[in-house]
C-alpha cells in the first residue's frame, strides 16, 4: 500500500531541524511495518498536485488544514481535504467541514452548547470599532470575570500569553483593542479557569477504533509551574511542559466526556482534544481535529495507555484504512507487518486481509 505523508515546512529554523528528524522516522516506521511510504513538503496546491500526481499514493496522511491556491489571478487559502475530496484522493482524517468547526472556536463552542457538552461561557468578538464595543458590553452582561482573550482561528495555544487574561472591565478593554489590532481579526474571549485552585489541565488523543474512540488522556503540566496556569505554543515548542497519567477513577468519569466532546465535534479517525478538570468539574476548551503527528503531547498521552509510538502512528493509518474499506473505496490489504504491530491493542480491530463486501458507498 502507497501511503503518502504531506507536511508544511515550518519557518523557525530550529523547529524545522527537529521536524526533520522527527518527520523521518515517522516514515521509517511506516516504511518498516510495510507501508510503501513517501514523505514530501508542500507550500501550496500547486505543490500537492504535482506530489500526488508523481507518488499516486493509495492513501494521504496530511497534516496541513489549508494552502494557497491561485484562481484567475487571485490567491485564495483552499481547505486541503477538500481539495482531495475534489480530486478523488483517499486521506485519513476528518471531513472539511468538521476541519473548518475545529478551527472556528467559537462554532465548535456553539456546537458544543447545543450538545450539551460543558464549555466556559464565552463570547465571539467580531473586528472592528462597532465588533469591540459590541464584545465588552455583551463581556460585561456575561460576568464571568476572569476572561482569557484568544485569536478565534489560531490552535496550538498560539497568540496567548500571561497578558492574555483579564480580571476587571479596564484590563478587558486594554486586551481586547490590542488583540484584535495585532490579529485583524475575529477574537475570542470565555471564562479563564486558570484561577480555581483545583485546575489541571488534560489533553487528549484520540484514535478511531473498530466502533468506538479510543481516547487516550493525559494529565498537563509546566515544568516551571507560573503563577496561574498558562501553557501557551512557547512553552510546548520549548519543550517545558510535563505529563502524568490519569488515575483509574479519573479516567472512568473523564472518558465518557472526551467521547461525547470528540463526537459533537464530527471528527473521525484522530484528533486531539484540549479539556481542564476545574471548580470539581470537567470542560471542553477546543479539539485539535488535524494534528501534526508526530505529536509529542500525543505520544505521552498514547503512551500512557500502554501505546508505542510506532503502534499510535500505524493505529491512525489502521482508522481511516478501516473506514474507507467499510465503504468499499479501499480494497488493498493492510500490510501485515502493520497488523502484526498493533496485535493486542485496542487498535487491531478489523484488519483482516480479506477484501470486503461492497456495500452502500458514502461520500469520504
Amino acid at each position: 500500500m502507497r501511503l503518502q505523508i504531506i507536511m508544511k515546512k515550518k519557518t523557525d529554523r530550529k523547529i524545522a531541524v527537529e521536524n526533520e528528524v522527527r518527520y523521518a522516522r515517522m516514515t521509517g516506521i511506516y516504511n518498516g511495518a510495510g507501508f510503501e511510504a513517501y514523505f514530501s513538503y508542500a507550500a501550496n496546491i500547486n505543490d500537492l498536485e504535482t506530489i500526488i500526481r508523481e507518488n499516486l499514493p493509495d492513501l494521504v496522511l496530511c497534516g496541513i488544514d489549508h494552502l494557497p491556491e491561485e484562481k484567475d489571478g487571485i490567491t485564495v487559502s483552499t481547505n486541503v481535504h477538500g481539495w482531495f475530496e475534489s480530486h478523488n484522493v483517499l486521506y485519513i482524517g476528518s471531513d472539511p467541514e468538521v476541519i473548518e468547526r475545529a478551527l472556528s472556536k467559537a462554532s465548535l463552542k456553539r456546537k458544543w452548547e447545543a450538545d450539551g457538552i460543558r464549555t466556559p461561557p464565552f463570547v465571539h468578538v467580531e473586528a472592528g470599532e462597532a465588533g469591540l464595543k459590541e464584545g465588552i458590553q455583551k463581556l460585561k452582561v456575561l460576568d464571568a470575570f476572569p476572561y482569557i482573550i484568544k485569536p478565534e482561528n489560531l490552535g496550538n495555544s498560539k497568540g496567548i500569553d500571561e497578558n492574555s487574561i483579564a480580571w476587571n472591565v479596564d484590563e478587558l478593554s486594554r486586551v481586547l483593542a490590542r488583540m484584535i489590532s495585532l490579529y485583524s481579526g475575529h477574537i475570542l474571549v470565555e471564562h479563564y479557569l486558570g484561577a480555581y485552585p483545583d485546575v489541571k489541565e488534560i489533553t487528549c488523543a484520540m484514535i478511531q477504533g473498530q466502533g468506538a474512540m479510543q481516547c487516550m488522556p493525559a494529565f498537563l503540566g509546566l515544568a516551571q509551574p507560573k503563577r496561574f496556569h498558562l501553557i501557551t505554543s512557547d512553552d510546548k515548542d520549548g519543550h517545558h511542559t510535563v505529563m502524568s497519567p490519569l488515575e483509574p477513577e479519573q479516567m472512568e468519569r473523564f472518558v465518557p466526556f472526551a467521547q461525547s466532546a470528540f463526537e459533537s465535534a464530527g471528527v473521525r479517525d484522530y484528533a486531539r482534544g484540549d479539556f481542564f478538570f476545574a471548580d470539581g468539574k470537567f470542560w471542553a476548551i477546543e479539539i485539535n481535529g488535524q494534528p501534526m503527528i508526530p505529536d509529542r503531547w500525543f505520544e505521552e498521552a498514547a503512551g500512557f495507555d500502554g501505546i508505542s509510538e510506532a503502534q499510535y502512528l500505524v493505529g491512525i493509518v489502521a482508522a481511516g484504512y478501516r473506514r474507507l474499506r467499510a465503504q468499499g473505496k479501499l480494497t488493498s490489504a493492510f500490510p501485515a507487518g502493520a497488523r502484526a504491530l498493533l496485535e493486542r491493542t485496542r487498535l487491531a480491530e478489523d484488519l483482516s486481509a480479506e477484501t470486503p463486501h461492497k456495500g452502500g458507498l458514502q461520500d469520504v
